[in-house]
C-alpha cells in the first residue's frame, strides 16, 4: 500500500492482532517513513482516505 500522505511504500504498517488483522470495517495504517495515520473508508461508490494525524513533509 502507498501512504497518501507522502507516497511511500516501504513502511506502511496495518493494524494486527494475535489472531490476524484487526476485525474493524476500516482498519487504522501507520506509515514509518512520515508517521501519517489514515484509514481507508468506502462511503456508498467511493473510497475517501480519513487522515487521523498528519505525516511530516519530506525534504525536497
Amino acid at each position: 500500500m502507498k501512504c497518501p500522505a507522502c507516497g511511500d511504500r516501504k513502511a506502511v504498517e496495518i493494524d494486527l492482532h494475535s489472531e490476524g488483522f484487526s476485525g474493524e470495517e476500516f482498519p487504522v495504517k501507520e506509515c514509518g517513513a512520515c508517521g501519517a495515520v489514515w484509514r481507508v473508508k468506502r462511503v456508498g461508490d467511493k473510497t475517501e482516505v480519513d487522515f487521523i494525524k498528519n505525516g511530516k513533509k519530506r525534504k525536497a
